[in-house]
């Protein structure tokens, strides 16, 4: 469950599950030790999670902590906004697949040419081996595999879908009222 954070008029953060107040700061410490937040302005309800993330990112930079975010990534970010992620692990995914080919390539020219009389190995027990190592390292590290990208999309085309047949009935409902029936 998300820590709830309210932001009161005066600016101030208030941490709901410690009841106390906090800084941006101490909503990066939060965010960096895994904890969910969710940050709803305290007079509209508005959920402002976004924007204060943003402001954390632009402070983190600003002071140089943490990781330093590439200015590429930031540009697809505004430009394309969520699709830039996706993209991104994508590439992420695409790179990690071309390092395995290479690798699996490579292995395959060792095991093709055996010095010294070596013996001929399995080329398909080592793909699946390095295989399944990638994917655990993936999981370990909580990156999507390939599997994981394929059902993502299966789900998005099965939603997509979805939402065509809906807005099909919504029209068809809508037709005739429009009509005066």
């Amino acid at each position: 469950m998300a820590i709830l954070i309210k932001r009161y008029a005066n600016r101030k953060l208030y941490n709901t599950e410690s009841s106390r107040y906090i800084t941006l700061k101490g909503i990066s410490e939060l965010v960096r030790e895994g904890h969910d937040i969710c940050v709803i302005d305290n007079e509209t309800g508005e959920e402002i999670t976004p924007i204060v993330l943003s402001q954390i990112l632009v402070d983190d930079q600003r002071e140089n902590r943490g990781e330093r975010v590439s200015g590429t990534l930031l540009t697809e970010l505004i430009q394309r906004g969520g699709d830039a992620l996706y993209s991104l692990v994508r590439r992420g995914v695409g790179d990690v697949e071309t390092n395995l080919n290479e690798m699996r390539d490579n292995v395959r020219r060792w095991i093709r040419t055996p010095a010294d009389g070596g013996a001929r190995f399995d080329t398909s027990e080592i793909t699946q081996t390095v295989h399944s190592a990638v994917e655990r390292v993936l999981r370990v590290a909580d990156l999507p595999t390939r599997g994981d990208l394929e059902a993502l999309n299966k789900n998005l085309e099965r939603l997509a879908s979805a939402l065509e047949s809906f807005e099909a009935r919504l029209a068809a409902v809508e037709g005739p009222r429009d009509r005066g029936v």
